[in-house]
């Protein structure tokens, strides 16, 4: 009886079978579940869990510091006031208690300092970590930084030999060169890939696109590290993101002298982050998760608002851009590449500033005015539309860096027929926008700089789109949104690229073959550009002002162009033509007219036929 209590119990191999057989479908179930559930859920959501799982761990930590702080001091005291023997079990317990904290101790310590290599690691690499300059924590070594990060070595040697047949093709950039939102059908790489299969018939044409959607030129430029192939074409498209991938849409530093009287907490959060290294790297990874998170619906600006950056923090980004630039087409000449460079350009006519602001020393008392002065003006707009211009200009004279005034100024001269100082004020309105989500002068001059002392092909979508669009204006007509160019302003990049390639007999282009004109509807046919693709394209543009319509302190215009685009996705939907629904970028643009001169070093800079 004894032997067969404690035989020892065998799991049956088939019970085994059948609950791992019972189990499969349960698990393959969950996990589509899972899968699917990701593909519903907005990304947003995932970052806005992140941030607050960061939330809790920077709390987390600092109660564990404080309580493994005052648990050494309690036990220590506890320990030493004890009588008795080194055995009794009043010390016996509170020896264990210092154990315990004093490997917690040990632990803190090796993770500040893992923390520590990991934040000068990441800031030696970048210009500006997220969330902007911080103060520079005391256990950061000092020291100018690199012009050339040493992470950053593309390789020289490539498997394919110099000069062979095939065209390796590199696209450089953010989500307007991977050309987004045509990015299923249209892009710049895919146009001239068609067009060069055309015109070099046994010359196979390789695209790589490095161009990747929120990106910056410094990650773009990290990205060379992995080029597989030779480059023999590089296109460089960059410049819209330097602000707004590294700077909260929240932030506001201070700005006005007469609001600089940090809080209590403030300091210590900023002293914080000096001491704790851990704490830093929190904190920094929690801008990341906001950046990635849209603003809310029922955010609100105020008309007189602060910029997203300082002034020193935008001389290091245009310092960086400049840097990075020179070197990107230092890298393209010495593996023999031909480097062609896309100085960015963007809606300025058709995408209000996001946030205006005064000069640092204005009072509070005059901002006020100056707000209240403001809104009077803009109520003249209808019924006296001469007297809101007057009003406008006079409001520049005492305030010349107020985006918003520049913008309402620019739309009244638009409409008086004062096209071309309508175009200044728009680019100035840009140009002073106080959360830049498109690419500045400053940032197109580095393109203009850099080629002028490289010789390369520049295509300066600045003055060229001022060339070709309507009335001289960069808008609708051009882009399909903030800055993501229309299929009308790709087909117009692409023609600009091939007319300075045609020009340099680039890759042995026939003398007899004449650049190619791009048919629109030719090019929509193509690849393939239906009614579904117009009717995605409309959906973009209700996410895209659906995205930033709360980053205003007047979000009307850009719910109404939300609004528009629904409206022509239902028409389209319901089987209108996309050309009829009333939108410059929906459906089959017009030829882009054949302009020279806006495709080489040192374009010009005025519209043929103006004085």
């Amino acid at each position: 009886m004894s032997q067969a209590i404690n035989r020892p119990r065998t799991v049956s191999v088939k019970r085994v079978v059948l609950l791992t057989i019972g189990l499969a479908p349960a698990v393959l179930l969950v996990l589509i579940g899972l899968v699917r559930l990701y593909d519903r859920i907005p990304g947003w959501v995932y970052w806005k869990a992140g941030l607050i799982l960061l939330i809790a761990a920077e709390f987390a930590y600092g109660v564990t510091v404080a309580l493994t702080v005052l648990g050494m001091v309690v036990l220590g005291v506890v320990w030493v006031r004890t009588p008795g023997s080194w055995t009794s079990r009043r010390r016996l317990s509170a020896a264990r208690g210092l154990l315990l904290c004093g490997s917690l101790v040990i632990a803190l310590v090796l993770g500040e300092a893992i923390a520590a290599l990991w934040l000068i690691r990441a800031r030696n690499a970048t210009a500006m970590p997220a969330g902007g300059q911080r103060w520079k924590p005391s256990w950061q070594p000092m020291g100018p930084t690199p012009e050339v990060p040493v992470a950053i070595q593309p390789p020289t040697e490539f498997p394919d030999p110099p000069g062979d047949r095939t065209i390796d093709l590199v696209v450089m950039g953010e989500s307007s060169a991977a050309g987004i939102p045509y990015e299923q059908w249209v892009s710049i790489g895919n146009l001239l890939v068609w067009q060069l299969g055309e015109v070099l018939p046994n010359r196979p044409v390789r695209l790589e696109v490095l161009a990747c959607s929120g990106e910056t030129l410094e990650l773009q430029h990290q990205r060379l590290n992995h080029l597989l192939r030779r480059p023999d074409l590089l296109i460089v498209y960059c410049g819209h993101n330097e602000f707004s991938s590294r700077l909260d849409w929240a932030r506001e530093p201070d700005h006005y002298f007469d609001e600089r009287l940090p809080t209590v907490w403030s300091l210590l959060v900023k002293q914080i982050e000096v001491i704790s290294p851990i704490c830093g790297l929190i904190r920094e990874t929690a801008e990341k998760c906001r950046i990635a998170i849209p603003p809310p619906r029922e955010g609100h600006r105020a008309l007189v608002d602060v910029p997203a950056y300082t002034s020193t923090e935008a001389t290091i980004l245009l310092v960086d851009f400049r840097r990075r630039l020179e070197a990107i087409v230092s890298y393209a000449e010495r593996v023999g590449a031909m480097p062609v460079l896309i100085a960015p350009a963007a809606n300025d006519a058709g995408f209000e500033p996001n946030r205006s602001f005064l000069p640092a020393a204005t009072p509070r008392s005059e901002r006020a005015a100056f707000a209240r002065q403001f809104l009077a003006a803009r109520r003249q707009e209808a019924a006296d539309p001469a007297a809101a211009r007057a009003a406008y200009r006079a409001l520049l004279a005492r305030q010349p860096g107020f985006a918003e005034t520049h913008y309402r100024l620019a739309q009244l001269l638009e409409r008086a027929g004062e096209e071309e100082l309508a175009y200044r004020h728009y680019r100035e309105a840009r140009d002073l926008d106080g959360y830049p989500m498109r690419c500045l002068t400053t940032f197109q001059t580095a393109y203009r700089d850099v080629a002028a002392r490289h010789g390369c092909i520049l295509v300066d979508a600045q003055s060229y789109f001022h060339a070709i669009g309507r009335r001289g204006l960069l808008d609708d007509h051009l882009f399909h949104d903030g800055m993501h160019p229309s299929l009308r302003g790709q087909i117009a990049l692409a023609q600009a690229v091939l007319q300075a390639l045609k020009a340099r007999g680039a890759f042995g282009w026939p003398k007899t073959i004449p650049t190619p004109r791009i048919d629109p509807a030719r090019c929509a046919a193509h690849f393939g550009m239906g009614p579904h693709a117009w009717r995605y394209l409309c959906l973009w543009g209700i996410m895209f002002y659906d995205l930033t319509y709360p980053m205003r302190h007047d979000s009307s215009r850009r719910l109404e162009q939300k609004r528009a685009f629904a409206r022509a996705a239902e028409r389209i939907a319901a089987g209108e033509s996309p050309e009829a629904v009333g939108l410059p970028n929906i459906g089959v643009p017009a030829a882009v007219p054949a302009v020279f001169g806006y495709a080489e070093a040192g374009p010009t800079t005025s519209r043929p036929g103006s004085s």
